[in-house]
């Protein structure tokens, strides 16, 4: 087997931007301050749950074009758990259909709501209060992650995937935190609620969020430690510092894309 495949494992915190979300509202009408509390949280609905019901009414958008923004962003949070764990693509699909069926049982639990809005007489403009919930699933199977992490990094040093194909390896590895991930989804719990201030962007007909604003929002459905303990070590990490690296370039660039994409008049 060749060695550049048997490298340490550990938990590689970028999480890259790969899509870009379609955010236009319908035409203004009255009760704004309703009706854009109505249209962020059928936003985050669609996105996060495949609630389409208020998003089709806000956005006159078809339920098949509605369905392709859930399976987008499924697909996105599926890659951004596999980047997280540093689980590379190289099978059949099999991995990452398991992590996206993860994602929808994780995000399904997402927890919002408006909480306030404030309007600008003078300029006519909105900004909504949203109180996002974030989910605890990565933190409370953290410990049991890197107890993986250190059996599986213990194995690597016995030998004991010296004859396996990559595809092995990875599959293998990738299985230990599917299945830690699915013990852990049926039971979500919430951390410390994140207040944000979100500006509705109204132009002369449509009203909408920015690109950067739902990123902001993103963020934050899930919660994710910033500064991780691995169980990294020196031995046999160049790999691995290069893949991470390489994330976050990537993070930077593709973030930039999905910012400046902004949303259709």
């Amino acid at each position: 087997m060749k060695t550049d495949i048997r490298v340490k494992r550990g938990i590689i915190i970028s999480m890259v931007l790969i899509m870009t979300l379609s955010l236009t509202g319908c035409s203004l009408f009255d009760s704004k301050s309703k009706v854009y509390s109505r249209y962020i949280i059928s936003l985050l609905d669609i996105n996060y749950k495949n609630v389409s019901k208020d998003y089709m009414t806000l956005t006159g958008v078809s339920q098949k074009d509605a369905e392709a923004v859930y399976v987008a962003n499924m697909d996105y949070q599926a890659h951004n758990l596999m980047n997280y764990y540093g689980i590379k693509e190289v099978d059949d699909g099999t991995i990452l259909s398991e992590f996206y069926y993860l994602a929808q049982s994780i995000f399904a639990n997402a927890k919002y709501e408006v909480t306030g809005v404030s309007h600008d007489s003078s300029s006519d403009s909105y900004t909504l209060e949203l109180t996002v919930y974030p989910l605890d699933t990565l933190e409370t199977c953290y410990d049991k992650v890197v107890e993986y992490i250190e059996g599986f990094n213990a194995r690597v040093d016995e030998g004991d995937y010296n004859n396996t194909t990559e595809v092995e390896y990875e599959t293998e590895f990738a299985q230990g935190i599917i299945d830690i991930l699915k013990a852990t989804v049926d039971n979500p719990g919430y951390m410390d609620p994140v207040t944000l201030q979100i500006p509705i962007k109204p132009s002369d007909d449509y009203y909408y969020i920015t690109d950067e604003d739902f990123l902001t929002i993103d963020r934050d459905i899930l919660y994710i430690r910033e500064n991780p303990t691995t169980t990294e070590t020196t031995a046999g990490m160049e790999e691995t510092g290069e893949e991470a690296e390489t994330l976050d370039e990537e993070s930077n660039d593709s973030e930039t894309d999905a910012s400046d994409s902004g949303a259709s008049e």
